[in-house]
């Protein structure tokens, strides 16, 4: 996908105006092909404030919506928007190899979350078994809510998530809550 075609995906006419939950939600559940040429382009002129929250906002809504019983995804996916928040956060204070990073794990993220088929999602009347990525799995659960169907998800595959090291002092932290504060 070229910088037009996902700009145009994305209803934006340029990386400044991603601010919008349904943008990084349009971003993140795309399962094609996004070149990472085109996602650094992207990312080098979103504001780094405003992509960190919607990350969260994203994550936490995702989250939300998880069986009970799927602890260990919750943290992986929790561990995940911490070392994106982080990157994004060191992007802010003017790491210049952060865009590069952050758009290699966003773009990891999201193959990750709406293109690997690595769930195992068990029809409870059925007993059909179909696989189906994290994102349709979370989907179906959230669907499972309303309609009171019953299904069993098996997230272990999905676990094999190689999270890279990131480290972010408390101090790097608080020195991006300051700025926050004096503006």
């Amino acid at each position: 996908m070229d910088k037009d075609a996902l700009f145009e995906m994305l209803d934006i006419e340029s990386g400044e105006d991603f601010q919008y939950f349904e943008n990084f939600a349009e971003l993140v559940e795309y399962d094609g092909d996004i070149d990472s040429g085109v996602m650094y382009e992207l990312i080098g002129d979103v504001d780094m404030k405003t992509f960190a929250e919607l990350f969260e906002s994203y994550f936490y809504d995702t989250t939300d919506h998880l069986p009970d019983d799927a602890v260990d995804l919750y943290t992986l996916m929790d561990n995940i928007k911490r070392v994106l928040i982080g990157i994004s956060e060191s992007v802010r204070q003017g790491d210049e190899d952060g865009i590069v990073r952050l758009s290699d794990e966003l773009n990891r993220f999201r193959l990750w979350y709406s293109a690997d088929a690595s769930v195992e999602c068990v029809d409870g009347d059925s007993g059909e078994v179909e696989y189906m990525t994290v994102r349709d799995a979370i989907a179906a659960a959230r669907a499972e809510q309303l309609d009171k169907s019953e299904h069993r998800f098996d997230f272990s595959d999905a676990l094999e998530y190689e999270l890279d090291e990131f480290m972010m002092t408390y101090a790097d932290m608080a020195d991006g809550e300051e700025e926050e504060s004096e503006q």
